[in-house]
């Protein structure tokens, strides 16, 4: 791949600057490591990051972590010198090995020192010029995005808060005020509810449309089900005898160790295949056999369609492809002998495919045409999913994300179905995302509970119910209405909410923004604009100058968790199953005029009446420490697979299950600790690791071997004994027939009553899919918007996070990715700068031409933040600049799925990002 990469460098703080010069200076010495209680070798192993360090003990390496998501949550350690970090290592705690891997961080994470010390961190409190509480005159919603900044106290900020929240919450209510955030509760859980509720949305932009219905089905996606993502775990990786991806870039999306596991099955001999629009760098690193298949759910379903019909053709030729035992056991539906007790229909997915109900087989010839796959590739995949190959089928949530998904993991479930992969060593079908990319399973070593046992702090109701799409949130904003269907899913069990739709009226006063960067994330940037500069108040509470924040009236400063002793932990939880890893929290000195979003909830709840002490009974440090107290460990040379997965919790919820028959206490308190630390509410313990040694560390794993009893297979019990394992489906069945699938989408009011979504999973002809690019699609006549674009997720940022890092503005220029054949028919030569536009909005990039992109494909990369010109293009990139905000039958937005055109610039004396100033706020001085 030909990589754009400019050369500059923005202007450091002094201190930072200082503090680099001398690294050179400082000690970098690694603590050494035992090898883990579980394996009985006690002998000890040490390892020196940098000898030339280790010469100067002025300062400590504190184990740290990354405070943002990207999906890996990977071992980072800091060397602080007088309260400034001035050098990042990864886990070197012990010797690389397969029982044993290092939980190494990527390049984000190893710059995380440029972001905690950046240019655009904000130091004060923040307001803008031209606002004042009261509304009406006094808001010049207008200027927001272009008005001056002055700076205030916290105290001024406060106060007028409060009086703005007071004055929208009396007049307007709960209903008023809309939450952009996710993942952090403490502004929404201990300010906003008890103020009287705040609307919400939905969003499908991690999971697409497998929310949905996952569930109802049968398949992974059940909170309920501890590991619930179906995959197997690293070990078995190395059973597989082909690993076939189906889109995704783990190399670039999955932080941490995910491709490590790929390599390591490679190594062992398993063969690899890629299918998607570019042959990427998870692809070429696997040497994988890569088959062309252009973006979008049009071109995935339609290509399944033909690779299931090729398996049913082939396996009537030969008998040895589909895996008729596995379906008559473990689905319903398949055809016309194994229908569900509900369905309302006859119909089926083998009799859709081979065209009984439309008159057109789905055949490799009929696929091609929409998906761009050669029928001899679709044939020679079809070799590999027939029934005697160990198939480990992993496909990227990046097709979900588009207008036409609605079917996309049905047909999935059914081809891997076909060949039986499901349940058995070497084989799965699930999705590749975050650390679960390349190993599922219920975590052995867990984080626990926040509080002491008993104490938890139960946060009020909102008494607001107003959930609204994200794909129309700006709309709600901007017309009053919305269309209201309760939540996608039920995270308690992975089945469908979804509510009879209904029609709503909503007037938005006050957004309130307070994680993230929903400007840049959601679709329809400039439809957010406006709803930004309509509402009468905009509260920003944030680490940098990002577009939502140029789009506020108020912005506060927050700190970093290596600065916020208190700070917020939600990311913590996210861990490899086989390991838990513990920050430091608060290891340098506060950034300027920071708080913690605790401490500002706090002060605030107060301005407003609140009992605050109430909500926070206990420090953020307290905290902490309690996640280490009630962290658990399963227990040494005990507990098998299906003991691991009763007694574990599933990763990420936080939502633990309690047994002490395979899972014991982690971390060994004494009460010599509990005074040391004034630990309160707790008892003494015995666990396998002091809690000295795990605080110093940050690190506890377990040690893993080929064929112990850890292991994890996705669904093994349940195809072992359907009837005794019953999936969360209606049936208890994988369902390719799932009629409470097809009685949702109804409910939504989005459905094409002419071409519906099925019970089975029928080929649907999406929104600004391949075929919407043709004018006259019989002709083959190209429209205005020929090139199908996608935002793959790409080193350079975790979502919108670290674009404006200066190491990776550096190392990683943010191209336009577009094909050697597109390039040639528009003049562009690598380096030039282009312009990527539709009817939504235009970007202003410079072109990569590659050999490995599709024809009529590009790629703009998801997450850089939108920098605005005169003429309206944003010069720095901001892919939801080209998404409008129209849905499919499933509610689904459209990430993934957006037709453009892509011109060379008749300008092209364009700053490469790495050499424009970070923009800052105007009128505040530096």
């Amino acid at each position: 791949m030909e990589e754009m990469a400019s050369k500059g460098t923005l202007t450091r703080r002094s201190f930072v600057a200082a503090a680099s010069a001398g690294a050179a200076a400082l000690a970098a010495g690694c603590a050494p490591e035992q090898k883990m209680a579980e394996t009985g070798d006690t002998e000890a192993h040490e390892y020196t990051v940098d000898a030339e360090l280790a010469k100067d003990a002025a300062g400590a390496w504190r184990p740290v972590q990354c405070w943002l998501s990207c999906g890996g949550k990977c071992l980072l350690q800091a060397y602080v010198v007088d309260g400034i970090i001035t050098r990042i290592k990864t886990d070197d705690t012990h010797e690389e090995s397969l029982e044993m891997f290092q939980q190494r961080g990527c390049v984000r994470g190893r710059s995380q020192r440029a972001a905690h010390a950046s240019a655009e961190r904000l130091k004060y409190p923040m307001k803008r010029k031209s606002w004042m509480p009261g509304g009406g005159d006094n808001v010049n919603g207008e200027l927001r995005g272009a008005d001056e900044w002055e700076r205030i106290s916290w105290d001024e900020a406060y106060d007028l808060i409060a009086e703005e929240m007071r004055r929208i919450y009396d007049t307007y209510g709960g209903r008023s005020v809309l939450h952009m955030s996710f993942g952090r509760t403490c502004m929404r859980n201990f300010l906003l509810a008890p103020m009287g509720g705040y609307a919400t949305f939905e969003f499908c932009d991690s999971y697409g449309t497998y929310l949905m219905y996952s569930g109802n089905m049968g398949t992974y996606f059940n909170h309920g089900e501890p590991g619930g993502y179906g995959s197997n775990d690293r070990l078995d990786l190395l059973n597989a005898d082909y690993i076939v991806f189906q889109g995704g870039n783990p190399a670039w999306a999955s932080g941490g160790s995910p491709m490590y596991h790929f390599w390591r099955a490679k190594e062992a001999g398993v063969e690899f295949v890629y299918v998607g629009p570019e042959c990427n760098l998870t692809a070429t690193t696997l040497e994988a056999k890569w088959i062309p298949v252009r973006p979008g759910t049009d071109t995935d379903t339609a290509f399944l369609l033909g690779v299931a019909y090729e398996m049913l053709r082939l396996d009537e030729e030969r008998g040895d492809i589909v895996d008729w035992d596995f379906l008559k056991r473990c689905t319903v539906g398949f055809d016309d002998t194994m229908m569900p007790a509900d369905a309302t229909t006859s119909e089926n997915i083998k009799g859709y495919i081979l065209g009984d109900y439309d008159g057109t087989p789905k055949t490799p010839e009929w696929a091609a045409e929409i998906c761009g796959a050669e029928p001899a590739d679709i044939a020679w995949l079809v070799e590999v999913m027939g029934k005697n190959n160990a198939v480990t089928w992993l496909y990227g949530y990046g097709a979900s994300r588009c207008n036409g998904a609605e079917n996309l993991l049905q047909i999935q479930e059914t081809v891997c179905c076909m060949g039986g992969h499901h349940g058995k060593p070497g084989h799965s079908g699930a999705p590749q995302y975050h650390f679960f990319a390349g190993n599922d399973g219920p975590d052995l070593v867990v984080l626990g509970d926040p509080y002491p046992a008993g104490k938890a702090v139960e946060p009020p109701a909102n008494p607001v119910d107003d959930v609204i799409l994200h794909n129309y949130v700006w709309q709600a904003v901007n017309t009053g209405k919305y269309t209201w269907f309760g939540s996608v899913v039920d995270y308690g069990n992975g089945n469908s909410a979804i509510q009879q739709a209904e029609e709503r009226e909503i007037d938005i006063r006050m957004i309130v923004n307070d994680f993230g960067n929903p400007l840049t994330v959601r679709c329809n940037t400039n439809e957010g604009i406006k709803a930004f500069r309509k509402v009468d108040f905009v509260l920003d509470l944030a680490l940098v100058f990002n577009p939502t924040a140029q789009y506020s009236d108020i912005v506060l400063p927050v700190l970093t968790n290596w600065e916020d002793p208190n700070g917020d932990d939600y990311h913590l939880g996210q861990q490899n199953r086989d390991i838990a890893l513990w920050q430091q929290f608060g290891v340098v000195n506060p950034y300027f005029e920071g708080k913690s979003d605790r401490e500002i909830v706090y002060d605030l709840g107060k301005r407003l009446g609140l009992d605050s002490d109430a909500y926070f009974p206990y420090t953020g440090a307290e905290q902490h420490l309690y996640r280490l107290i009630n962290a658990t460990v399963i227990k040494p040379g005990e507990g098998t697979n299906a003991d691991a997965k009763a007694a574990s919790m599933t990763p990420g919820t936080g939502d633990a299950v309690e047994s002490n028959d395979v899972m014991m206490p982690l971390v060994t308190i004494t009460q010599e600790d509990i005074d040391k630390h004034g630990i309160r509410d707790v008892e003494p313990q015995e666990g396998l690791v002091s809690l000295d040694e795990m605080v110093e560390k940050g690190i506890y794993q377990v040690c893993r071997e080929v064929g112990d009893n850890l292991g994890y297979i996705a669904y093994e019990d349940f195809v072992r004994d359907p009837e005794a394992n019953p999936r969360s489906s209606a049936s208890g069945k994988i369902e390719l027939y799932c009629q409470a699938k097809a009685d949702i989408f109804p409910k939504l009011g989005w459905q094409d009553e002419n071409d519906p979504v099925k019970p089975y999973a029928n080929y649907l002809r999406p929104l600004y899919g391949y075929e919407d690019s043709f004018a006259d699609w019989e002709a083959k006549e190209k429209g205005a918007y020929p090139i199908q674009v996608f935002n793959g997720h790409y080193l350079r940022r975790s979502h919108s996070s670290f674009d404006s890092n200066s190491y990776l503005r550096e190392a990683f220029a943010n191209p336009v990715f577009i094909s050697a054949a597109d390039a040639a028919e528009r003049g562009i030569e690598t380096g030039d700068w282009v312009r990527v536009f539709n009817d939504a909005g235009s970007i202003i990039r410079q072109a990569s031409v590659v050999e490995i992109m599709m024809p009529g494909v590009a790629n703009t990369m998801h997450g850089s933040w939108i920098e605005m010109d005169d003429e309206g293009n944003s010069v720095n990139g901001g892919t939801n600049l080209l998404i409008d905000s129209t849905t499919s039958a499933g509610a689904q937005q459209g990430y993934n799925t957006r037709l453009c055109q892509i011109e060379r610039c008749p300008k092209q004396d364009y700053l490469a990002d790495v050499e424009r100033p970070v923009v800052l706020p105007a009128g505040i001085e530096d």
